[in-house]
């Protein structure tokens, strides 16, 4: 191999040596930016957590709430039932006596 050749073959080596250590810089950056972001998901991961642990247990309060409602409004409804059928029972007497 004459003089000539080899100095090319190592004037491109040196280019692309360069570039070589100018990708592992850029490749060292995003693997830094790569843990930050990764880092900033795990955290927005744990404040959906928080997030869906609260809105379960808001849920499950709702729901327990409703549960006392039905049961109020269900001793509403058999109280009216009662007092349709005492009134009932009283009004049909008077309602026959006046429309006879």
């Amino acid at each position: 191999m004459n003089d000539e050749t080899e100095a090319k073959i190592l004037t491109l080596l040196d280019v692309i040596s360069i570039e070589v250590a100018a990708a592992r810089g850029d490749i060292g950056g995003l693997n830094a930016k790569v843990s930050n972001v990764d880092a900033k998901v795990s955290s927005l991961d744990a404040r959906l957590s928080n997030l869906d642990a609260k809105v379960s247990s808001g849920f499950e309060r709702v729901e327990r709430r409703l549960g006392h409602l039905e049961t109020r409004v269900e001793e509403v409804e058999t109280g009216l039932r009662s007092f349709r059928s005492e009134f009932d029972r009283r009004i049909t007497p008077l309602e026959r006596w006046i429309g006879a």
